[in-house]
């Protein structure tokens, strides 16, 4: 067996998640990023999208990042997000409710500016992104 990937999820504010891994999958800003022991060194830019990492030990943690870089050296992958979310505390109806007040703000009048409309992009990218998270836990629990 491969020797498992040491994975770090460091936040601003502190480490999220440090763990021994078999596998891990992040939403990377253009597209899916699958890594296994033994993966190229690559360095990318963290889209906003669901962390999943299976450990050596089977168990799977799941994170909502937004956010970042990724960059993979030898067998250490430390991803340095920009904010982290633990899919298990996300509300559904919260995540939805969210989504329609960013939805809501993209097409009032007054988001002419390039920082208001990226803020507003970003806002909707999140809730979308929640809403596909605890979706997805639901459909885990089903």
């Amino acid at each position: 067996m491969a020797t498992p990937i040491h994975c770090t999820v460091v936040t601003p504010n502190a480490i999220s998640l440090e763990e021994k891994a078999t596998y891990v999958s992040f939403e990377a800003w253009d597209g899916q990023v699958g890594v296994m022991p033994g993966a190229s060194p690559f360095l990318t830019k963290l889209g906003t999208g669901v962390l999943t990492v299976t450990s050596a030990t089977g168990s799977t943690v799941q994170l909502l990042t937004d956010g970042g870089f990724a960059q993979m050296q030898g067998d250490n992958l430390t991803l340095l997000a920009d904010s982290t979310v633990d899919i298990s505390s996300i509300d559904a109806k919260q995540a939805a409710a969210m989504l329609v007040d960013a939805n809501q703000k993209a097409i009032a009048p007054g988001a002419t500016s390039a920082a208001a409309r990226e803020s507003i992009q970003r806002a909707q990218r999140v809730a979308q992104a929640k809403v596909n998270a605890a979706g997805k836990r639901a459909g885990q629990r089903a």
